[in-house]
């Protein structure tokens, strides 16, 4: 039984509940010896660490995620860097629980009571229970700015790290009068209809907004693009003007070797009858008035044109 805790603690990032202790077999003397001797530290309220682990950020989770009961889960912002999705740091500790009271030794975190909460809303993500993609999705738009929310989860399917089928699935067992964020979960689920393509940068997400503004018609997303031969997947296209917009963010396309790359592509495009226009970052957020006069030329020019496109491969 010796050292029994130090491999748990060791899967949990050098922390553990007293009652995983005590399903190994440590008596109520036994876990206050080891208190005494200072082999266990208090960590939270029933949680120890192991004298000596690294203090990190996974480990302060995990306790509180321990401490919370045995069904707690990391969620909300907490489960959003777990999980990957990005803008969201390793640096908020926020859980979620049914527990109906709240208890000692939270003070460094946040803690969220609902019910019920279903085991398959969990996963495990680097040995720490945690809400999945889906739920996580729908416990951020009750948190979050909406803008920030629709980045999310527009990040989270244009990587393929959930599904809408998933989120809707998510969100029909979750939808529940009062909850936060739901009236916003619901919007941004009706606008995402079958055969949504989400965006998948920030640029993406502010140029289809200026377009919107602007009154102008809605490009098609990620087209792939071509004549007799695939070119390659393009941001935005109006295929009856035969007009491809492609968006130059600040940390790409400037090296000599990008705009080599750009040039050719878009040699190849206008090959294929395409009309390429690039728009770069700063134009965008600076002179957006100057690319609404542009884009709304280069569609008049496509409309008088008249050309029917060529099938793409």
């Amino acid at each position: 039984m010796v050292g029994t805790e130090t491999l748990l603690a060791e899967r949990q990032h050098g922390v553990f509940h007293i009652r995983q202790a005590r399903a190994f077999g440590y008596t109520r003397a036994a876990v206050r010896h080891r208190r005494r001797r200072g082999t266990w530290a208090p960590l939270q309220r029933r949680v120890y660490r192991v004298p000596g682990s690294v203090r990190t950020w996974e480990q302060r989770l995990t306790a509180v995620v321990l401490a919370s009961g045995p069904v707690a889960a990391a969620s909300h912002r907490s489960a959003a860097a777990l999980l990957g999705i990005p803008g969201f740091k390793r640096d908020i500790v926020e859980v979620t629980t049914p527990r109906p009271r709240r208890h000692r030794g939270e003070r460094d975190a946040i803690v969220h009571r609902w019910r019920p909460f279903p085991s398959h809303h969990v996963t495990v993500i680097d040995g720490i229970p945690t809400t999945n993609v889906a739920r996580t999705l729908i416990d951020l738009a009750g948190l979050l700015h909406p803008a920030r929310t629709e980045r999310a989860l527009d990040n989270c399917l244009a990587s393929g790290l959930v599904t809408l089928e998933a989120v809707r699935a998510a969100f029909d067992e979750l939808r529940s009068r009062g909850r936060k964020g739901i009236a916003l979960m619901r919007r941004l689920l009706e606008e995402r209809g079958d055969g949504y393509v989400a965006t998948a940068s920030e640029l993406e997400d502010r140029f289809l907004h200026l377009v919107r503004q602007a009154g102008l018609p809605e490009p098609v997303r990620q087209l792939n693009a071509g004549g007799d031969a695939w070119i390659g997947r393009v941001d935005f296209t109006y295929p009856d003007a035969r007009l491809i917009v492609e968006l130059d963010g600040r940390k790409s396309h400037t090296a000599q070797l990008d705009l080599e790359a750009d040039q050719a592509r878009d040699s190849a495009l206008i090959a294929a009858g395409w009309r390429p226009m690039r728009v770069r970052f700063r134009r965008l957020s600076r002179q957006p008035h100057l690319l609404i006069a542009d884009l709304r030329g280069a569609l008049r020019t496509g409309d008088r044109a008249g050309r029917s496109p060529p099938p793409d491969g």
